[in-house]
């Protein structure tokens, strides 16, 4: 199953040996740096006791293929996101702030926590955005275009690291 792959004992990951970007499709990497190295999990014992809950699992790294070209974009597209994200919430609790007074506190309560539901999901979807503008694939979506990982997921590998 992961033959295109070698075990790094250093990094504890698996590299790949194929070089053509899985984002683009079109360039090749020219360091195992431009990697998108996409952690996977499973569940190796789980214990649920009235008082006590816990989970063991097993998390391995497979590196997916990337050109700096498309590194590049998936860094400086989460960075400007972040930013801007970074502006808008501080604009709305200066709003939110100067109206303290006028507003009563369960809607102020309200407001904050959608401001910081509002500020993760806008800066993951502006992300997103960003990079489909580029023409290339997101961090996600070339994740489980690979061979590897998606034979993994449908053994019982997952994307989400379990909790208890």
């Amino acid at each position: 199953m992961i033959n295109n792959y070698s075990f790094n004992e250093h990094y504890k990951r698996f590299e790949p040996h194929e070089t053509k970007c899985t984002y683009c499709e079109q360039d090749h990497m020219k360091s195992m740096n431009e990697c998108y190295f996409v952690p996977l999990f499973v569940t190796n014992d789980r214990t649920n006791i009235v008082v006590y809950r816990s989970v063991k699992y097993s998390k391995i790294l497979i590196g997916i293929p990337r050109c700096a070209s498309c590194k590049t974009i998936h860094e400086k597209s989460t960075s400007k996101s972040q930013w801007i994200t970074a502006g808008c919430v501080i604009v709305a609790l200066i709003l939110l702030i100067s109206n303290f007074m006028s507003i009563s506190p369960i809607v102020s309560v309200g407001a904050i926590f959608a401001i910081i539901f509002g500020a993760i999901y806008g800066s993951k979807k502006m992300t997103e955005s960003f990079v489909v503008g580029q023409d290339i694939y997101t961090l996600e979506d070339g994740a489980e275009r690979n061979d590897v990982v998606r034979d993994l997921i449908l053994a019982g590998w997952s994307f989400t690291q379990p909790s208890a």
